[in-house]
């Protein structure tokens, strides 16, 4: 819906004109502001109007102005909470759900964002006691970072926002050596030492004392019981309830559809709901491996949508420059590229989209969710000597090297979790970085220990747990809201209501692994064909390793050694040496390669160029 920026500390208006200008994708219909030079404070956002076009200007205020709100997001309980604080004695004077906040405010404090049900990341200003609040939603849908400068507090919705506050760019090595583990930078940290992202379901109030951090909501074990009947049906109510929720706007809604069962579901009971033709948009490959627009297809025309489809080849790696400068930090998902187009594809169309993440981790949707609890139970009958064995060799197996450091690291949860986080290394990053750090060092162990130190001693349940801690917001979340935003267009993630996410969490694993995503198919097979419920999994692969051995001009530019020489803790030989064995074909070095491009582009973007 927005972008938002502000700063508790000091006032420069200027630079704060600058921290809203470079977003200005994010919220191209208008902007606004509050700042109270005396107390220090400044707030800005940008507006995407979606809900309440002509009333839901910001910031929105209370009665006497003395509390002010930016705010990213929508409130889909908007209704009940209004109807809830008028019954309080508070008068509304707008139709936007960002008023709710405002009131809220007012009448429950810090609490407030547990009374939520939204996507949502905000900034309260109560002029009583001179503090701002800060919130980010249940599990990370939209972004929130924040920074000190100038021995003030700044915070925005986007890395670059804070470079323009003028925020350090020094580069956090642990985070280099992280990104190129798992693809992304998990957690509160970035990769800039001053940076860090407000974690999910996480708030900080910001006073002249300092700041204080709470955790408002997590993950927690709470056993579901009940019939497989019983359940399939309670996940039915709470998905179509929170389709119907999301389909709440002013303006016209889409869906992104892949074909896939996630997708499917998401457009079968959206068009049940939605008043008018639903739109949906759908991308494919002209690599055949690639390419599910036959299903999408297929899916559209079960339904009637007024379907839309893009097709994305190498050629499309003309806009990777864009990409790089609209995410802020590098993200080594290469599926941000097709994303990013088939958002601005579907911007002309729709102003929102209903979309399919979180349905995977939800329900078990990946191999390793199946794999890793099965592998995890043979290997409590080995003896310990067998995984010093695989752990001993496992560097030097050659092309055998990942599946004996998967076996390696069977030998525990923490490890097989922390493995399965890394499956995207097809070389250690140790090979080819100079940051001085690895797992432990780096914190992420620590951090695979934190996501799964309340779930239940049930594998499944802790590798959800890692997955929808990190693994959740910290890629395919950030790479759906930069990608849509860049274009201007809101996503919408029906599966991550958090109420369907905290019932998901604890339905039985035995159920969950009955069958591909067991518990999801039971639930809509009413809805979806069965042509899709029958399908196997099929990931959005985009085919980089085909790519990098065609090397268009956006990869060969970047990769030479002007770049990669001049980017702090990469071995340039040692990257040119895994290039060769890749366009060799000796070694499929894909995703590490893909890795280097992104880290690469977005050191010049923004920390060298500027």
């Amino acid at each position: 819906m927005c972008g938002i920026a502000g700063v508790y500390g000091w006032v420069d208006e200027n630079r704060l004109d600058e921290m809203l200008a470079c977003i200005r994708h994010r919220g191209p219909d208008e902007g606004g502001r509050h700042v109270d030079e005396r107390a220090g404070v400044m707030l800005g956002m940008r507006r995407l109007s979606i809900v309440d076009l002509a009333g839901g200007s910001q910031p929105i205020y209370n009665e006497d102005d003395t509390v002010a709100v930016v705010f990213n997001g929508e409130i889909y309980n908007r209704d009940s909470l209004r109807a809830e604080l008028e019954s309080a004695g508070h008068t509304f004077t707008t139709d936007s759900d960002t008023e709710v906040l405002v009131h809220g405010w007012e009448e429950w404090g810090q609490s407030l964002p547990e009374r939520l049900n939204g996507m949502f990341a905000f900034a309260v200003y109560d002029e009583a006691d001179e503090s701002v609040f800060l919130a980010r939603d249940r599990v990370g849908i939209k972004p929130l970072y924040v920074a000190t400068v100038d021995d003030g507090l700044a915070f925005a919705s986007e890395l670059r926002q804070l470079l323009r506050a003028g925020v350090s760019r020094d580069v956090d090595p642990r985070a280099v050596h992280n990104f190129f583990s798992v693809r992304y930078t998990p957690g509160s940290e970035t990769l800039l030492s001053a940076v860090e992202k407000v974690e999910p379901g996480t708030s900080l109030l910001v006073t002249d004392d300092g700041v204080e951090r709470r955790r408002y909501w997590e993950l927690s074990p709470s056993p579901v019981t009940g019939t497989r009947d019983a359940i399939a049906d309670r996940i039915r109510d709470l998905l179509d309830t929170s389709v119907q929720r999301r389909l709440m706007a002013d303006v016209p809604v889409g869906a992104f559809l892949s074909g896939g069962l996630d997708s499917s579901a998401i457009v079968g009971l959206a068009n049940e709901h939605y008043d008018g033709d639903l739109q949906t948009f759908s991308v494919g490959f002209q690599q055949a491996e690639a390419d599910e627009s036959e299903e999408a297809r297929f899916v559209a025309d079960h339904f009637g949508t007024d379907h839309h489809e893009l097709t994305v080849d190498i050629d499309d790696m003309d806009v990777f420059s864009d990409l790089v400068a609209h995410y802020g930090e590098p993200l080594a998902d290469a599926a941000a590229l097709p994303t990013m187009l088939v958002s601005a594809y579907a911007a002309d169309e729709v102003k929102c989209v209903l979309t399919g993440e979180g349905a995977d981790e939800l329900f078990a949707g990946y191999h390793r969710h199946r794999l890793l609890p099965k592998h995890r139970q043979y290997a409590r009958y080995l003896p310990r000597f067998a995984f010093d064995a695989a752990g001993a060799v496992s560097e030097y197996t050659g092309p055998l090297r990942r599946p004996v450091r998967y076996a390696a690291s069977l030998e525990s949860d923490r490890r097989a979790i922390l493995e399965s986080a890394r499956r995207y290394d097809d070389e250690r990053p140790e090979t080819y970085l100079e940051t001085g750090h690895d797992t432990e060092s780096s914190g992420l162990t620590e951090k695979v220990e934190t996501a799964t130190a309340r779930a239940n001693d049930d594998t499944l349940q802790r590798l959800t747990a890692y997955d929808i801690s990190y693994w959740l917001p910290d890629d395919l979340l950030y790479k759906v809201d930069r990608a849509s935003m860049a274009a201007s267009l809101e996503a919408r993630v029906p599966f991550l209501d958090h109420e369907l996410v905290e019932y998901a969490y604890n339905v039985p694993s035995d159920y969950k692994l009955a069958g591909y995503k067991r518990a999801l198919t039971d639930a809509v097979d009413d809805v979806v064909p069965a042509r899709i419920l029958e399908r196997d999994k099929h990931g959005f692969n985009v085919p980089v390793s085909e790519w990098f051995r065609r090397d268009h001009d956006a990869i060969a530019g970047w990769l030479t050694e002007a770049y990669v020489g001049a980017t702090p803790y990469l071995d340039s030989d040692a990257v040119f040496a895994l290039r060769r064995a890749h366009r060799r074909g000796n070694a499929d070095h894909g995703m590490t390669l893909w890795k280097v491009l992104t880290y690469v582009a977005w050191y010049d973007e923004f920390v060298r160029a500027d």
